[in-house]
């Protein structure tokens, strides 16, 4: 019997980032009095603690490594999944949300030297973070649809196990990259700019 190919379209990443920044935003906007009277989001308390601490960025670094290796494995496995998609979706619109919200909250608390916070903040990891995440969502993505959308009469989805592999080491190095530089490099950039602050 003749298989038939399910046309899906790529899903739509971008939609789901915009949809969770306007989510963070909403959220600080309607809680602004809680998140920043009451619980002290990015208060000057903060920022002072921030600018005088010391970074062990050894142990930093190892300790962010394991939180983002986490993730990039529990995303891997859940697009083997059934719920593959939707996790991903999920997740897409988390990171989004908490770039909408720590976004916003430092322009409510701080107005335009809040936008400036936030660059540095993220500056320069997320150079290797952000293009890494949209790689591994799409990986996810591809390797969900070729279990269980595309048939392998269609050739759709037939990729080779080692060229899937080698995409995904390429992630990984662009990951752990990103950690060194949030680690080593991130801190060091941020207590500068505090002292201006």
């Amino acid at each position: 019997m003749e298989q038939i190919h399910v046309a899906c379209g790529k899903t739509p990443a971008a939609l789901f980032v915009f949809d969770g920044i306007c989510g963070g935003i909403v959220c600080v906007y309607f809680g602004r009095g809680i998140l920043l009277n009451r619980a002290g989001m990015l208060d000057e308390d903060t920022l002072y603690r921030m600018k005088y601490m010391t970074v062990d960025s050894s142990i930093l670094f190892w300790y962010v490594l394991c939180k983002r290796c986490r993730n990039f494995l529990v995303l891997i496995i859940m697009a083997t999944t059934y719920l593959g998609l939707i996790f991903c979706g999920g997740v897409t619109v988390k990171y989004g949300f908490s770039v909408g919200f720590f976004l916003s909250t430092a322009v409510f608390r701080y107005g335009i030297k809040g936008i400036l916070l936030g660059i540095v903040s993220i500056f320069p990891h997320y150079l290797c973070y952000l293009p890494a995440m949209i790689l591994l969502l799409r990986w996810c993505e591809d390797m969900h649809r070729s279990i269980y959308f595309y048939h392998n009469t269609t050739g759709q989805g037939k990729k080779s196990l080692p060229g899937r592999l080698g995409k995904l080491a390429l992630i990984w190095i662009a990951l752990v990259f990103g950690c060194l530089l949030e680690c080593f490099v991130n801190p060091a950039l941020l207590k500068g700019f505090l002292q201006f602050f």
